[in-house]
């Protein structure tokens, strides 16, 4: 869940006027502002989104823990799909597990089957040991009208880092080196983990979710470096950065590309484009991002998503109400130029 703190160190306020007048002078040509578009109410804590991998203008979102991370309060585990215009369309149970707090869900191929991956990561008081990552199967049809379906997730992958907890937000698949990429959030800088595919587990068709969750064995994510870069966008942001401290630059959410070389950031006010070319390493494409654009104001920008073509980026925040989804253009210096060679000729990081 997002909680953006204040900072109480305050600036003069002399000094705060006076940068707010030199704010006002336009340093460069504002994006194409995003289309807006409204949540259904039952999704009023969206964390995560991912673009479906079966269906075509298919959103999957979801809630955390309804107002309530980290407490293991027994709620029930949802899973949302929604169309462009933020209608729902269906919704999927998870039998037999417990939700805790779901920060981030992505979607890929693998086994033949679309699958997606929902990140149990949240820990806003760095108190639990370790996290799970719950895998379920993408349904092969959608119904033709709005309906709520069971599924038992297939396989889980419980994780740990290697020097303790860790609240985390932002995840996605990297099927091209067959990895789970994490990354931290309140960290400065934050710190990119991985998980390797082949640790997920099947789930046990047995045993209440606690024990289900309990049976499987804790991997350790491998670090692979931390992300630079992620500082105001623009002037307001960043005369605002005094009041705020670092909040509204905390990574809640991530987005790869299809072809795997774009990685998508998002935070509170802004979005950052990692691109890593054919060869080189995630550890050295983080250093710095190669674009970024500023959000339409400071909000809890939550889950974020690649359209088929990485052309779009569509975002959910928490919240009810109109703007809780938009739909914005890549910035062209973010977009990544193809040549001869192809995503899969990169080595592992």
């Amino acid at each position: 869940m997002a909680l953006i703190e204040r900072d109480p160190h305050r600036w003069p306020t002399g000094l705060l006027l006076l940068l707010l007048g030199a704010a006002s002078i336009p340093l460069w040509a504002a994006p194409p502002a995003p289309a807006e578009r409204e949540l259904p109410s039952a999704i009023d804590e969206a964390s995560g989104l991912t673009q479906s991998g079966q269906h075509a203008g298919l959103l999957w979102t979801h809630n955390d823990n309804i107002n309530d991370p980290g407490s293991m309060q027994r709620v029930t585990p949802l899973v949302h799909g929604i169309d462009h215009e933020g209608r729902r369309l269906l919704s999927l149970e998870l039998d037999g597990v417990t939700q805790r707090d779901w920060e981030a869900i992505d979607s890929f191929r693998i086994d033949g089957s679309h699958s997606l991956v929902v990140a149990d990561t949240g820990d806003n008081r760095d108190s639990w040991p370790d996290y799970a990552l719950w895998f379920i199967d993408e349904p092969t049809e959608l119904p033709r009208s709005v309906t709520t379906h069971t599924t038992t997730p297939t396989h889980l992958l419980r994780f740990r880092y290697p020097d303790g907890p860790a609240d985390t937000e932002a995840m996605v698949v990297d099927p091209h080196d067959d990895q789970i990429l994490v990354l931290t959030k309140r960290e400065d800088p934050p710190r990119l983990f991985a998980l390797p595919l082949s640790a997920r587990q099947p789930f046990p068709d047995e045993g209440s979710p606690r024990e289900r969750l309990a049976s499987a064995e804790v991997h350790e994510a491998r670090l692979l470096g931390p992300m630079g870069g992620l500082a105001p966008t623009d002037p307001i942001n960043w005369l605002l950065s005094p009041l705020t401290g670092r909040q509204t630059s905390l990574p809640t959410g991530m987005a790869l590309s299809p072809d795997g070389r774009l990685l998508a950031v998002l935070t509170y006010s802004s979005l950052y484009f990692f691109r890593r070319d054919v060869g080189e390493r995630w550890s050295e494409a983080i250093r710095q991002p190669v674009a970024s654009r500023s959000l339409p104001r400071i909000e809890q920008w939550e889950g974020i998503a690649f359209d088929h073509d990485a052309s779009q980026l569509h975002i959910v925040r928490e919240g009810t109400g109109p703007g809780t989804l938009l739909h914005l253009e890549v910035p062209e210096a973010a977009r990544v130029k193809h040549d001869s060679q192809t995503a899969e000729a990169q080595e592992p990081d």
